[in-house]
Protein backbone atom coordinates (compact mmCIF):
# COMPACT_ATOMS: atom_id res chain seq x y z
CA UNK A 1 0.00 0.00 0.00
CA UNK A 2 1.36 3.45 -0.89
CA UNK A 3 1.98 6.10 1.73
CA UNK A 4 3.22 3.75 4.46
CA UNK A 5 6.82 5.02 4.53
CA UNK A 6 8.56 8.32 3.96
CA UNK A 7 9.94 7.04 0.68
CA UNK A 8 6.40 6.52 -0.64
CA UNK A 9 5.61 10.25 -0.42
CA UNK A 10 5.92 11.62 -3.95
CA UNK A 11 3.85 13.96 -6.09
CA UNK A 12 1.14 12.11 -8.00
CA UNK A 13 0.95 9.15 -5.63
CA UNK A 14 -1.70 8.57 -2.98
CA UNK A 15 -1.17 8.67 0.77
CA UNK A 16 -2.74 6.49 3.47
CA UNK A 17 -5.96 8.56 3.31
CA UNK A 18 -6.39 7.66 -0.35
CA UNK A 19 -5.96 11.26 -1.55
CA UNK A 20 -3.54 12.35 -4.23
CA UNK A 21 -0.30 13.98 -3.08
CA UNK A 22 -0.17 17.43 -4.67
CA UNK A 23 3.02 18.96 -3.21
CA UNK A 24 5.96 17.73 -1.14
CA UNK A 25 7.34 20.58 0.97
CA UNK A 26 10.13 18.82 2.87
CA UNK A 27 11.43 15.28 3.02
CA UNK A 28 14.19 13.55 4.96
CA UNK A 29 14.49 9.86 4.05
CA UNK A 30 13.24 7.56 6.80
CA UNK A 31 12.81 10.51 9.22
CA UNK A 32 9.79 12.57 8.05
CA UNK A 33 8.02 14.15 5.10
CA UNK A 34 5.73 17.19 5.05
CA UNK A 35 3.38 17.26 2.06
CA UNK A 36 -0.05 18.43 0.92
CA UNK A 37 -2.87 16.41 -0.56
CA UNK A 38 -6.02 17.88 -2.06
CA UNK A 39 -7.51 18.55 1.39
CA UNK A 40 -4.79 19.66 3.82
CA UNK A 41 -1.13 19.70 4.84
CA UNK A 42 -0.03 16.33 6.19
CA UNK A 43 2.97 14.75 7.93
CA UNK A 44 4.45 11.35 7.18
CA UNK A 45 6.26 10.37 10.35
CA UNK A 46 9.46 8.33 10.60
CA UNK A 47 9.70 4.76 9.37
CA UNK A 48 10.97 3.65 12.78
CA UNK A 49 8.15 3.08 15.23
CA UNK A 50 9.94 4.54 18.24
CA UNK A 51 10.96 7.76 16.48
CA UNK A 52 7.50 8.07 14.94
CA UNK A 53 5.91 7.90 18.41
CA UNK A 54 8.34 10.57 19.63
CA UNK A 55 7.39 12.84 16.72
CA UNK A 56 3.66 12.35 17.27
CA UNK A 57 3.99 13.09 20.98
CA UNK A 58 6.07 16.22 20.34
CA UNK A 59 3.58 17.62 17.81
CA UNK A 60 0.35 16.51 19.51
CA UNK A 61 -0.36 19.90 21.11
CA UNK A 62 -0.16 21.57 17.67
CA UNK A 63 -3.00 19.46 16.25
CA UNK A 64 -5.89 21.75 17.40
CA UNK A 65 -4.17 24.82 15.94
CA UNK A 66 -3.54 22.98 12.67
CA UNK A 67 -7.19 21.97 12.55
CA UNK A 68 -8.37 25.55 13.07
CA UNK A 69 -6.12 26.82 10.28
CA UNK A 70 -7.27 24.10 7.90
CA UNK A 71 -10.91 24.82 8.72
CA UNK A 72 -10.45 28.53 8.00
CA UNK A 73 -8.88 28.01 4.56
CA UNK A 74 -10.87 24.93 3.59
CA UNK A 75 -13.41 26.91 1.56
CA UNK A 76 -10.68 28.50 -0.56
CA UNK A 77 -9.38 25.26 -2.03
CA UNK A 78 -10.15 24.59 -5.69
CA UNK A 79 -10.89 20.97 -4.79
CA UNK A 80 -14.15 22.20 -3.23
CA UNK A 81 -15.36 23.07 -6.74
CA UNK A 82 -15.20 19.50 -8.01
CA UNK A 83 -18.03 20.09 -10.47
CA UNK A 84 -15.73 22.36 -12.52
CA UNK A 85 -12.78 21.07 -14.48
CA UNK A 86 -9.31 22.57 -14.11
CA UNK A 87 -9.67 24.85 -17.12
CA UNK A 88 -12.95 26.29 -15.81
CA UNK A 89 -11.49 26.83 -12.33
CA UNK A 90 -8.52 28.70 -13.79
CA UNK A 91 -10.79 30.92 -15.89
CA UNK A 92 -12.88 31.86 -12.86
CA UNK A 93 -10.94 34.71 -11.15
CA UNK A 94 -12.50 34.28 -7.70
CA UNK A 95 -11.82 30.54 -7.54
CA UNK A 96 -8.27 30.97 -8.83
CA UNK A 97 -7.51 33.75 -6.30
CA UNK A 98 -8.98 31.75 -3.42
CA UNK A 99 -6.97 28.68 -4.38
CA UNK A 100 -3.79 30.78 -4.52
CA UNK A 101 -4.50 32.05 -0.99
CA UNK A 102 -5.00 28.49 0.27
CA UNK A 103 -1.70 27.37 -1.26
CA UNK A 104 0.13 30.33 0.28
CA UNK A 105 -1.08 29.49 3.77
CA UNK A 106 -0.43 25.77 3.20
CA UNK A 107 3.18 26.61 2.41
CA UNK A 108 3.55 28.64 5.60
CA UNK A 109 1.88 25.91 7.66
CA UNK A 110 4.24 23.33 6.20
CA UNK A 111 7.26 25.50 7.08
CA UNK A 112 6.03 25.73 10.68
CA UNK A 113 5.62 21.96 10.87
CA UNK A 114 9.16 21.45 9.58
CA UNK A 115 10.39 23.72 12.39
CA UNK A 116 8.44 21.61 14.89
CA UNK A 117 9.83 18.34 13.52
CA UNK A 118 13.34 19.75 13.87
CA UNK A 119 12.74 20.12 17.61
CA UNK A 120 11.58 23.75 18.02
CA UNK A 121 7.92 23.29 18.89
CA UNK A 122 7.65 26.65 20.71
CA UNK A 123 8.61 28.62 17.59
CA UNK A 124 6.34 26.43 15.47
CA UNK A 125 3.40 27.19 17.74
CA UNK A 126 4.05 30.93 17.46
CA UNK A 127 4.27 30.64 13.67
CA UNK A 128 0.99 28.73 13.47
CA UNK A 129 -0.66 31.26 15.77
CA UNK A 130 0.48 34.10 13.50
CA UNK A 131 -0.85 32.24 10.45
CA UNK A 132 -4.24 31.75 12.10
CA UNK A 133 -4.40 35.43 13.09
CA UNK A 134 -3.60 36.54 9.53
CA UNK A 135 -6.25 34.25 8.06
CA UNK A 136 -8.84 35.60 10.51
CA UNK A 137 -7.90 39.16 9.52
CA UNK A 138 -8.36 38.32 5.84
CA UNK A 139 -11.68 36.59 6.51
CA UNK A 140 -12.84 39.56 8.60
CA UNK A 141 -11.85 41.97 5.83
CA UNK A 142 -14.05 40.06 3.39
CA UNK A 143 -16.87 40.08 5.94
CA UNK A 144 -16.46 43.84 6.34
CA UNK A 145 -16.92 44.33 2.60
CA UNK A 146 -20.05 42.17 2.67
CA UNK A 147 -21.36 44.23 5.59
CA UNK A 148 -20.87 47.59 3.84
CA UNK A 149 -22.31 46.36 0.54
CA UNK A 150 -25.41 45.02 2.31
CA UNK A 151 -25.93 48.31 4.15
CA UNK A 152 -25.44 50.37 0.98
CA UNK A 153 -27.76 48.22 -1.12
CA UNK A 154 -30.51 48.33 1.50
CA UNK A 155 -30.14 52.12 1.87
CA UNK A 156 -30.73 52.65 -1.85
CA UNK A 157 -33.56 50.09 -1.92
CA UNK A 158 -35.50 51.68 0.97
CA UNK A 159 -35.07 55.17 -0.46
CA UNK A 160 -36.32 54.09 -3.92
CA UNK A 161 -39.29 52.20 -2.48
CA UNK A 162 -40.51 55.13 -0.37
CA UNK A 163 -39.80 57.64 -3.15
CA UNK A 164 -41.89 55.51 -5.51
CA UNK A 165 -44.73 55.36 -2.96
CA UNK A 166 -44.56 59.14 -2.61
CA UNK A 167 -44.68 59.59 -6.38
CA UNK A 168 -47.71 57.30 -6.65
CA UNK A 169 -49.40 59.19 -3.80
CA UNK A 170 -50.04 55.89 -2.05
CA UNK A 171 -50.55 55.39 0.77
CA UNK A 172 -51.63 58.84 1.94
CA UNK A 173 -49.68 58.54 5.17
CA UNK A 174 -46.42 58.22 3.27
CA UNK A 175 -47.26 60.74 0.58
CA UNK A 176 -48.55 63.56 2.78
CA UNK A 177 -46.28 63.42 5.82
CA UNK A 178 -42.82 63.48 4.22
CA UNK A 179 -42.20 59.91 5.36
CA UNK A 180 -40.24 59.16 2.22
CA UNK A 181 -37.76 61.94 3.06
CA UNK A 182 -37.42 60.87 6.70
CA UNK A 183 -36.78 57.22 5.85
CA UNK A 184 -34.32 58.05 3.07
CA UNK A 185 -32.27 60.45 5.16
CA UNK A 186 -32.49 58.15 8.19
CA UNK A 187 -31.00 55.33 6.12
CA UNK A 188 -28.33 57.69 4.82
CA UNK A 189 -27.43 58.74 8.36
CA UNK A 190 -27.19 55.11 9.48
CA UNK A 191 -24.99 54.25 6.49
CA UNK A 192 -22.79 57.26 7.24
CA UNK A 193 -22.44 56.02 10.82
CA UNK A 194 -21.46 52.55 9.60
CA UNK A 195 -18.92 53.97 7.14
CA UNK A 196 -17.24 56.10 9.81
CA UNK A 197 -17.02 53.37 12.44
CA UNK A 198 -16.51 50.31 10.23
CA UNK A 199 -12.92 49.78 11.40
CA UNK A 200 -13.90 49.73 15.05
CA UNK A 201 -17.17 47.85 14.61
CA UNK A 202 -17.29 44.17 15.51
CA UNK A 203 -17.66 42.31 12.21
CA UNK A 204 -17.92 38.55 11.82
CA UNK A 205 -15.75 36.74 9.30
CA UNK A 206 -17.17 35.92 5.89
CA UNK A 207 -17.86 32.42 7.24
CA UNK A 208 -20.73 34.06 9.17
CA UNK A 209 -22.34 35.58 6.09
CA UNK A 210 -25.89 35.50 7.50
CA UNK A 211 -24.83 37.34 10.65
CA UNK A 212 -23.18 40.11 8.64
CA UNK A 213 -26.17 40.47 6.31
CA UNK A 214 -28.67 40.59 9.17
CA UNK A 215 -26.60 43.00 11.28
CA UNK A 216 -25.92 45.39 8.41
CA UNK A 217 -29.55 45.31 7.25
CA UNK A 218 -30.97 45.84 10.74
CA UNK A 219 -28.79 48.89 11.36
CA UNK A 220 -30.15 50.56 8.22
CA UNK A 221 -33.75 49.65 9.11
CA UNK A 222 -33.26 50.99 12.64
CA UNK A 223 -31.95 54.25 11.19
CA UNK A 224 -35.05 54.62 8.99
CA UNK A 225 -37.43 53.85 11.86
CA UNK A 226 -35.59 56.25 14.19
CA UNK A 227 -35.92 59.08 11.67
CA UNK A 228 -39.67 58.50 11.21
CA UNK A 229 -40.29 58.31 14.97
CA UNK A 230 -38.23 61.43 15.72
CA UNK A 231 -40.04 63.28 12.95
CA UNK A 232 -43.39 62.26 14.44
CA UNK A 233 -42.33 63.34 17.94
CA UNK A 234 -41.37 66.86 16.85
CA UNK A 235 -44.31 67.32 14.50
CA UNK A 236 -46.80 66.16 17.12
CA UNK A 237 -45.38 68.81 19.51
CA UNK A 238 -44.75 66.24 22.22
CA UNK A 239 -41.35 67.91 22.24
CA UNK A 240 -40.80 71.26 20.58
CA UNK A 241 -37.68 72.10 18.60
CA UNK A 242 -36.40 75.67 18.71
CA UNK A 243 -33.04 77.36 18.30
CA UNK A 244 -33.23 80.80 19.89
CA UNK A 245 -36.52 81.57 18.14
CA UNK A 246 -39.77 82.74 19.67
CA UNK A 247 -41.85 80.01 18.06
CA UNK A 248 -41.02 76.31 17.64
CA UNK A 249 -39.64 75.15 14.32
CA UNK A 250 -41.98 73.19 12.06
CA UNK A 251 -40.38 70.19 10.37
CA UNK A 252 -41.49 69.93 6.75
CA UNK A 253 -40.16 69.44 3.27
CA UNK A 254 -42.97 70.58 0.99
CA UNK A 255 -46.08 72.69 1.28
CA UNK A 256 -47.07 76.38 1.27
CA UNK A 257 -46.05 76.95 4.90
CA UNK A 258 -42.64 75.33 4.52
CA UNK A 259 -39.79 77.84 4.41
CA UNK A 260 -36.19 77.02 3.51
CA UNK A 261 -34.83 77.06 7.11
CA UNK A 262 -37.47 74.56 8.18
CA UNK A 263 -36.62 72.29 5.26
CA UNK A 264 -32.91 72.37 6.09
CA UNK A 265 -33.56 71.65 9.76
CA UNK A 266 -35.88 68.76 8.84
CA UNK A 267 -33.13 67.25 6.70
CA UNK A 268 -30.60 67.59 9.53
CA UNK A 269 -32.99 66.06 12.11
CA UNK A 270 -33.78 63.07 9.89
CA UNK A 271 -30.10 62.51 9.16
CA UNK A 272 -29.10 62.73 12.83
CA UNK A 273 -31.89 60.32 13.76
CA UNK A 274 -30.32 57.66 11.57
CA UNK A 275 -26.87 58.58 12.87
CA UNK A 276 -27.94 58.65 16.53
CA UNK A 277 -27.12 55.01 17.15
CA UNK A 278 -23.43 55.78 16.77
CA UNK A 279 -23.71 58.86 19.00
CA UNK A 280 -25.29 56.83 21.79
CA UNK A 281 -22.71 54.08 21.37
CA UNK A 282 -19.83 56.57 21.62
CA UNK A 283 -21.38 58.07 24.75
CA UNK A 284 -21.63 54.67 26.41
CA UNK A 285 -18.09 53.79 25.41
CA UNK A 286 -16.67 57.02 26.85
CA UNK A 287 -18.75 57.26 30.03
CA UNK A 288 -19.53 53.76 31.18
CA UNK A 289 -16.94 51.47 29.69
CA UNK A 290 -13.56 53.10 30.27
CA UNK A 291 -10.94 50.58 29.30
CA UNK A 292 -7.43 51.62 30.29
CA UNK A 293 -4.72 49.21 29.30
CA UNK A 294 -2.09 48.83 32.00
CA UNK A 295 1.17 47.80 30.36
CA UNK A 296 2.59 46.76 33.74
CA UNK A 297 -0.07 44.10 34.16
CA UNK A 298 0.47 41.19 31.81
CA UNK A 299 -2.17 38.47 31.38
CA UNK A 300 -1.47 35.16 32.99
CA UNK A 301 -1.53 33.50 29.58
CA UNK A 302 1.39 35.68 28.42
CA UNK A 303 3.36 34.79 31.55
CA UNK A 304 2.75 31.10 30.93
CA UNK A 305 3.76 31.54 27.30
CA UNK A 306 7.03 33.18 28.33
CA UNK A 307 7.76 30.40 30.79
CA UNK A 308 7.01 27.76 28.15
CA UNK A 309 9.25 29.56 25.66
CA UNK A 310 12.07 29.72 28.21
CA UNK A 311 11.80 26.01 28.91
CA UNK A 312 11.73 25.25 25.19
CA UNK A 313 14.80 27.41 24.60
CA UNK A 314 16.66 25.64 27.40
CA UNK A 315 15.98 22.24 25.84
CA UNK A 316 16.52 23.34 22.23
CA UNK A 317 20.18 22.39 22.34
CA UNK A 318 19.29 18.71 22.76
CA UNK A 319 16.31 18.68 20.35
CA UNK A 320 16.78 17.75 16.70
CA UNK A 321 15.11 15.79 13.92
CA UNK A 322 15.83 12.46 15.63
CA UNK A 323 14.85 13.77 19.08
CA UNK A 324 12.05 16.29 18.37
CA UNK A 325 10.73 16.36 21.92
CA UNK A 326 14.14 17.12 23.43
CA UNK A 327 13.78 14.22 25.86
CA UNK A 328 16.53 13.00 28.14
CA UNK A 329 16.22 9.53 26.53
CA UNK A 330 15.86 10.16 22.74
CA UNK A 331 14.78 7.60 20.19
CA UNK A 332 18.35 6.63 19.23
CA UNK A 333 19.03 5.39 22.77
CA UNK A 334 21.72 7.96 23.61
CA UNK A 335 21.10 9.50 26.99
CA UNK A 336 21.10 13.28 27.02
CA UNK A 337 22.64 15.17 29.95
CA UNK A 338 20.23 15.77 32.80
CA UNK A 339 19.90 18.98 34.73
CA UNK A 340 20.87 18.80 38.44
CA UNK A 341 17.88 18.23 40.73
CA UNK A 342 16.48 21.22 42.49
CA UNK A 343 14.82 21.48 45.88
CA UNK A 344 11.09 22.17 45.36
CA UNK A 345 11.07 24.22 48.58
CA UNK A 346 13.83 26.62 47.51
CA UNK A 347 11.31 29.32 46.66
CA UNK A 348 9.63 29.23 50.10
CA UNK A 349 10.29 31.90 52.71
CA UNK A 350 9.76 30.80 56.31
CA UNK A 351 10.06 34.28 57.82
CA UNK A 352 6.97 35.34 59.86
CA UNK A 353 7.83 39.05 59.92
CA UNK A 354 4.94 40.04 57.64
CA UNK A 355 2.41 37.59 59.12
CA UNK A 356 -0.61 39.00 60.96
CA UNK A 357 -1.27 37.42 64.37
CA UNK A 358 -4.59 37.12 66.18
CA UNK A 359 -5.18 38.83 69.53
CA UNK A 360 -4.72 35.67 71.58
CA UNK A 361 -1.42 34.93 69.79
CA UNK A 362 0.34 38.09 71.04
CA UNK A 363 1.87 38.89 74.47
CA UNK A 364 2.04 42.37 75.99
CA UNK A 365 5.51 43.68 76.82
CA UNK A 366 4.64 43.90 80.55
CA UNK A 367 3.80 40.19 80.63
CA UNK A 368 7.10 39.11 79.12
CA UNK A 369 9.62 37.43 81.53
CA UNK A 370 12.58 39.41 82.73
CA UNK A 371 15.58 39.27 80.47
CA UNK A 372 18.65 37.45 81.68
CA UNK A 373 22.21 37.29 80.48
CA UNK A 374 23.72 40.00 78.39
CA UNK A 375 27.11 41.65 78.58
CA UNK A 376 28.74 41.83 82.00
CA UNK A 377 29.50 45.36 83.16
CA UNK A 378 33.21 45.97 83.80
CA UNK A 379 34.29 46.25 87.40
CA UNK A 380 35.65 49.63 88.45
CA UNK A 381 38.41 49.43 91.11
Amino acid sequence: MSGETVGDISVGKTDLTGLEIVTVYSKIPKVYAVYANSERVMIQYADGEQLAMEQKLALAHLAPLRGEINGLIDGWRSSKHASLDKAQRKRHPNIAAADARAKRYDRRTADALVVALQGDQASAEMLLGAIKHEILEERTSTGRVQYVLTAGFLTVAIFLVFWLLHSLDFPKFVAQNDIWMATGLGCLGAFFSIAIGIRGRTIQTDLRLRDNLVDGGLRIVIGAISAVVLFAIFRSHIFELSFGQASPITLCVSGPNCSPPNIDIAIVVAFLAGFSERLVGDLLDSKFVPVIADPATAPASQSRSRRDTSRATASRSQADATNPAGRTQPANGTAAPQAPPTDPNDHLDYCLCDTELEGDETTDDLDLPKASGGIEKPLVH
